[in-house]
């Protein structure tokens, strides 16, 4: 069954470390000597890169808690769900005093994919039942830090605006349509106790924690947060929305934050599997909003005029959870869930263009994924560079010796992690 697994996997690698598993001396017997030659060099080089780079990765870390994965792509189809909770409020005396608007999403079902060669990973999800929503991701880092971008669009908003002032009108409807959010997110973090604790392991599978350990993080944070309004509501033959926020189409919300948090991974068998929990605390030091206004069709204008809303307070608190749980079902297969949510709020002053504003969005994700990993394994590069190469992992000692001695194989190979 291993043999058969990893057969599977080398055949479904099209990238560069999978040809050295595909050409050989016997390959094609058109094949000169000659050419045997040259292919026997592009693979040496191609083994010698992939050392090269896993002895970067792997520099100054405690092999006793943290190891590499034995093959350096990783392939994974992905689905999930992603949620968005708004909760905007608008003071303009001027009409209607204080309007609410409570905006959710509404279930939708994404599926996508991830790719990745060892620390480098790009991710992307859509609606496959409505296209409500689009999601890209990107990964980039090393074994200390990181850094991670996302970009998500959301169109199944749906919810209610309230008039706090008058609570003899009823509240009014905010069909699916009317509204889309965009969020943005560049983050850059860094681990201090990088030399046992992988805060990739259990996110995107980059590491394996091979013995459970944890570490302060530190990080530094961009969030864009774009809330677009479509004039498709009418009120009397105008559009609802434009009557209720003075005319505004688009309302973005800039933030830079610094934050300190923690993150742990917890293994009771060797990486085969890991639970992971990270939480951060936000500082937001940087805080400002942009909105547009819509102009009459008369008025001839080479785009929407826009104005910008400065905080109540200069900093304020934010942050953002994430909990995950990884599989390693075998040197080629795992599996992986976890679940993040963070929080965007934004506070005007007063005096801005007459009306005070607040915001406040909450966004969570779930995704589950069951990836392949493919490419030269690290035992094959071992036999053709020989003494020149990385060292294997020291293998971890059995929790019980009697219990090795008692049980087969394929058992302890189901309850322990393969890379040993």
């Amino acid at each position: 069954m291993r043999r058969f697994g990893y057969i599977v996997a080398c055949l479904m690698s099209a990238l560069m470390l999978a040809l050295p598993a595909m050409a050989g001396p016997k390959s094609t017997p058109k094949r000169t000597k000659g050419d045997t030659h040259k292919i026997g060099h592009s693979i040496d080089f191609l083994y010698r890169v992939s050392d090269r780079i896993d002895r970067f990765l792997i520099k100054g870390i405690d092999t006793n808690y943290i190891a590499l994965p034995e093959h350096s792509w990783r392939i994974a189809f992905t689905t999930g769900m992603v949620g968005i909770n708004s909760d905007l409020q608008v003071q303009n005396p001027n009409i209607l005093g204080k309007v609410e608007f409570l905006t959710r999403t509404t279930p939708s079902v994404d599926l996508g994919f991830h790719a990745a060669y060892r620390n480098i990973g790009f991710g992307y999800s859509w609606d496959a039942l409505h296209a409500y929503s689009q999601k890209l991701n990107f990964s980039f880092g090393s074994k200390r830090y990181g850094l991670d971008f996302f970009h998500q669009k959301s169109a199944n908003i749906r919810g209610q605006s309230v008039f706090r002032d008058y609570p003899d009108i009823e509240p009014y409807p905010i069909e699916q349509g009317h509204i889309r959010i965009t969020n943005t997110s560049l983050n850059l973090w860094y681990a201090l106790n990088s030399t046992r604790y992988s805060h990739r392991a259990a996110i995107s599978q980059s590491y394996i924690q091979r013995r459970t350990a944890g570490s302060i993080l530190l990080s530094l944070s961009y969030m864009a947060t774009d809330i677009s309004v479509q004039d498709t509501m009418q009120y009397h033959g105008k559009p609802t929305f434009s009557m209720l926020l003075d005319d505004v189409t688009h309302l973005r919300t800039h933030q830079m934050a610094l934050g300190l948090g923690y993150g742990i991974n917890y293994t009771p068998n060797r990486g085969k599997v890991l639970l992971h929990l990270d939480a951060y605390a936000q500082l937001v030091c940087y805080s400002i909003d942009q909105i547009a206004l819509a102009v009459p069709d008369s008025i001839e204008l080479p785009a929407e005029p826009q104005y910008d809303i400065h905080p109540e307070y200069p900093v304020h608190v934010t942050g953002n959870l994430r909990a995950a749980v990884s599989w390693e079902i075998n040197e080629w297969v795992h599996m992986n869930l976890w679940a993040s949510a963070n929080n965007i709020r934004f506070s005007s002053r007063g005096d801005d263009l007459q009306h005070s504003l607040r915001m406040s969005n909450w966004n969570w994700q779930t995704r589950l994924s069951i990836g392949v990993r493919v490419g030269a394994g690290k035992d094959r590069v071992r036999k053709a560079l020989g003494e020149d190469c990385l060292p294997a992992p020291a293998p971890l000692p059995m929790p019980q010796d009697s219990t090795k001695k008692r049980l087969p194989q394929w058992v302890t190979d189901f309850i322990y992690s393969p890379r040993e």
